[in-house]
């Protein structure tokens, strides 16, 4: 007989926090990128202190980046192109962790930029740390979907 600790969980309730989950990410993505698109010019900087890409990639990434942010954040909020909005996510989140996961090697002691001007803070471990997280929050959804 299997306890009660130790029963799997009820598909009623995976299939609720996946709903959750997916909600929680689109609203996660439209904030970050309505935190950043008031400002593109403040968002360019902190692209720059990368140092990844030249100043003209920069520029068009700080204008076009935060919108795409919103759009496939709404998008897998209302559950509309959820396949693709999940598949944009993960790709956006692969290129953060990895400039993220190079700033933290060169020692660049910067503001992941994540969140535009609304929590700032010095430091990549955490926001590393917390995409790799919502990485594995997106393979969640995107292994439930129907």
């Amino acid at each position: 007989m299997i306890s009660r600790l130790h029963a799997p969980a009820s598909p009623r309730f995976v299939n609720v926090s996946r709903v959750l989950v997916r909600i929680a990410l689109g609203i996660l993505f439209v904030f970050a990128g309505a935190a950043k698109v008031d400002d593109p010019g403040a968002f360019a900087i902190e692209i720059q202190r990368y140092h990844l890409i030249p100043w003209i990639p920069t520029v068009l990434a700080s204008v076009y980046l935060p919108w795409l942010e919103i759009l496939v954040g709404a998008l897998l909020i209302v559950k509309r192109f959820e396949q693709g909005a999940l598949l944009l996510i993960a790709c956006l989140l692969i290129v953060f962790t990895f400039a993220l996961a190079s700033a933290t090697f060169r020692g660049l002691g910067i503001d992941c930029g994540c969140f535009g001007k609304t929590f700032t803070a010095t430091g990549t471990i955490f926001p590393l740390l917390r995409n790799v997280l919502l990485l594995a929050f997106t393979g969640f959804v995107w292994a439930g979907r129907q």
